[in-house]
């Protein structure tokens, strides 16, 4: 907060200006986004995530797949439409309904154990979801602008991405808590207030897209225009591809990583520990991971060097039983594939036109759900035969894609 508020000569003198402009400190945003961001990410339920699924709510790991297909569909559906919402009405309106709806879907999804329960209750999760996803980066990148500190994004942004971990970090512990000292249904009731905290906080922010709102651009053309300046942009559509497949392969860990660990008889206890870890790595990645991509000069090279890691750590992944060397494995795919968004966001928002900004970024994220929603019951089915070689597959697709990358140094 202090750094937003410096002021050395005649810029930061305009900043000033921007700053405090019709009476509005929105400095102030920065911070309260940062609180924001770990209260919309303190899902309990993750701390037993497998175990609430399978044994309290008694589905098989291909059901669950298929539950969470149907999430990335109602994302999917959601996204484009949510981010336009983001950009007619405001970033702040959207980020305070997503923690409404998403304190309902906990509700709902921890009333009774019933896949079409389950089913309303990843509608509420996958619009509240959507909601956020779009609006949360043009939120922040459109307060730097304000502030004229725009060159700040991305570690901004890696800030922000580091305290959305320290609220999953908080959680997983004190989900695992909860499943073995209270009930595994309580883990995702559980989630129901933070989620409301959230939603609190998000009404002291300032809009910072107020001169924009009042171009009065009709809510179907903000679509429209957000998708075709997607289709147009080759270089916006190469980053977000190569983003969206490594971030998939690395993202089915969240899912497998639990199943791996009954396999190996681990006990529910240290279920959320082991979370903790896998958080803890991701939010220092979270922090050098910047540093390193601004001191840098071939970006791609450091790009396709983390990424080949991952996929060596999920090829190991699949041959080791033994349990603090899986433990490790894990840490270092979440410590590269969790960050590697921070890579492309400062080249993905250059290519695109502000008063589009949360629709095009929604589009982006839309992209991702197909990605998933196709993905999900075939790594269902792996998993249902051998969990070890839904590792080796992943780990093979990501060094794959990695040697396939058609990212050049200039797009980062």
């Amino acid at each position: 907060m202090n750094e937003l508020n410096e002021n050395n000569g005649n810029g930061d003198s305009q900043s000033t200006k921007e700053v405090k402009s019709k009476g509005k400190d929105y400095s102030r945003n920065i911070w309260k986004f940062y609180l924001y961001s770990i209260f919309i990410s303190m899902h309990t339920v993750n701390g037993a995530l497998i175990p609430f699924f399978q044994s309290w709510g008694k589905l098989t790991f291909i059901e669950i797949m298929i539950l969470q297909s149907y999430f990335t569909v109602v994302a999917l559906l959601s996204e484009v439409p949510s981010g336009a919402i983001a950009d007619y009405l405001s970033r702040k309106f959207t980020m305070v309904l997503a923690g409404a709806v998403t304190a309902v879907a906990a509700l709902i999804y921890s009333s009774y154990p019933n896949i079409f329960v389950f089913a309303l209750g990843e509608t509420f999760w996958g619009f509240g979801m959507a909601l956020l996803s779009g609006a949360n980066e043009a939120f922040v990148y459109d307060t730097l602008k304000k502030l004229n500190k725009e060159e700040e994004f991305t570690k901004r942004w890696g800030r922000s991405s580091s305290f959305s971990i320290l609220g999953l970090m908080i959680s997983g512990p004190i989900g695992s808590l909860i499943a073995v000292y209270i009930s595994l249904q309580f883990t995702m009731t559980f989630s129901f207030f933070p989620m409301i905290i959230a939603a609190l906080i998000a009404l002291s922010f300032e809009e910072p897209n107020d001169e924009l709102i009042r171009e009065s651009k009709k809510y179907f053309t903000l679509v429209k225009e957000g998708i075709k300046q997607l289709r147009s942009n080759k270089i916006l559509l190469t980053l977000a591809f190569d983003m969206i497949i490594i971030e998939t392969l690395a993202f089915f860990l969240v899912w497998t990583y639990q199943v791996y660990l009954l396999e190996l008889e681990v006990d529910l206890i240290y279920f959320g520990i082991i979370m903790a870890m896998m958080t803890l790595s991701e939010l220092l990645s979270m922090n050098i991971i910047p540093k390193i991509v601004e001191k840098t000069k071939n970006h791609k090279i450091f790009l396709v060097s983390s990424t080949i890691t991952v996929g060596i750590a999920y090829i190991l992944l699949g041959f080791t039983t033994v349990v603090p060397a899986g433990i490790a494995l894990i840490l270092v795919i979440m410590a590269f594939g969790f960050s590697r968004r921070l890579i492309f966001s400062s080249g993905i928002n250059k290519q695109i036109e502000s008063n589009n900004r949360a629709t095009v970024l929604s589009a982006i994220s839309m992209l991702g759900n197909i990605a998933h929603a196709i993905s999900y019951p075939f790594i269902g089915i792996i998993v249902e035969w051998n969990v070890f070689a839904v590792f080796i597959f992943l780990g093979s697709m990501t060094i794959i894609f990695a040697i396939l990358s058609r990212v050049k140094n200039e797009y980062l």
